[in-house]
């Protein structure tokens, strides 16, 4: 048995939680930003761009039910675009600002924007609705941080005597009860099961190791981007092992420039233009998703420039813990080039800019 590891620096560690804004002048926005602030025992929320939101925020004034039923926001920055917004499409939580402009809708969640406790029950209830995105970042801390002794093992995790996940390292499967309550996983403990012991039950919700390492690593500020990418030649190996949507624009950038030709940390900086932490961030994400490597052997043939005579790193990867990233990448028919325009066109289909 592995022990509970939940408590760090004092409490549980809280996910960041992303948050777009819609429809919201720029003194709006500030005051709501504002009023985003809770105790340290409750998820961060953050204000994130739209599409890569986690949860919306709309301004109920500035919408119009069009005839077909959908809901048109108009902009409230210079920078943004009219949406025309399908609920019935939509795979997110969100909330209307009041006052609405419409009566011939009722959202299901509704708001003041000048009552903080209004805005901090909104984000409550938000909090409920992403219960499996937070379960998933406690899992994915724990992988993370216990690493090594997880390698190859097929492991119960239970709180009370009652299985709450299913990590099968072997085959890089995973599985989350639906009714599991992330405090409950930060006390669970962590049960290392024999071979036969991998079974995912049918009424869990099925994930897999590296999605669970990338939830967390891209929802917390701490820095886990392993040391030897700072200063050695970073190469792309493959497609991220995660949903297309979780990737933002500036992996994205990433992920083009080391398909076009592989670099070290500043390097990739400088090329790209994006700030130093961001990148960082980025590259770690990428890193449990086991798109890049700074081991030449293993990238793939189109990264490796005949440019590049750089020292090549051994260091582990994450193959051993995470599972085979062959699985990963054959389970996309596009490659790093072309992953923007495809994203882009997944917003345009899901927001329906207008």
């Amino acid at each position: 048995m592995i022990p509970a590891t939940h408590v760090f620096n004092g409490a549980a560690e809280q996910p960041i939680l992303w948050l777009g804004m819609a429809g919201f002048a720029p003194q709006q926005r500030a005051v709501l930003q504002a009023s985003l602030a809770r105790a340290p025992s409750s998820p961060r929320w953050r204000v994130s761009a739209f599409a890569d939101a986690d949860a919306w925020w709309v301004n109920g004034a500035k919408v119009r039910v069009m005839p077909g039923g959908n809901l048109k926001v108009a902009a409230g920055l210079p920078t943004e675009r009219a949406l025309n917004l399908s609920l019935g499409d939509i795979d997110r939580p969100v909330a209307f600002a009041s006052p609405l402009a419409s009566a011939e809708f009722e959202p299901r969640y509704v708001f003041d924007p000048v009552s903080e406790p209004s805005i901090h029950a909104v984000l409550m209830h938000f909090d409920s609705w992403l219960w499996l995105l937070r379960a998933q970042f406690v899992l994915g801390a724990q992988i993370i941080r216990r690493g090594p002794e997880l390698r190859h093992g097929i492991y119960h995790v239970s709180y009370s005597g009652r299985l709450l996940a299913v990590l099968d390292f072997q085959n890089a499967k995973a599985a989350i009860s639906p009714r599991v309550h992330p405090v409950s996983l930060w006390e669970a403990q962590w049960d290392k099961r024999p071979a036969g012991a991998g079974g995912l039950p049918e009424s869990f919700v099925h994930v897999t190791p590296g999605q669970l390492a990338w939830t967390y690593v891209g929802r917390t500020d701490g820095d886990v981007l392993p040391e030897r990418y700072r200063s050695e030649m970073i190469y792309y190996r493959h497609v991220p092992g995660v949903p297309l949507r979780w990737l933002r624009d500036s992996q994205l950038m990433l992920l083009r420039e080391l398909s076009a030709d592989p670099g070290t940390l500043e390097g990739l900086r400088q090329r790209t233009g994006l700030p130093a932490g961001q990148t960082e961030h980025d590259l770690a994400c990428l890193y449990y998703a086991g798109s890049i490597t700074t081991t030449r052997a293993k990238a793939a043939v189109t990264a490796v420039s005949a440019r590049d005579s750089e020292p090549h790193s051994t260091g582990p990867e994450l193959d051993s813990l995470l599972g085979n990233g062959a699985v990963a990448a054959n389970q996309f028919g596009i490659t790093a080039p072309v992953l923007l325009e495809h994203k882009r066109r997944q917003e345009v289909a899901n927001l329906a800019e207008s």
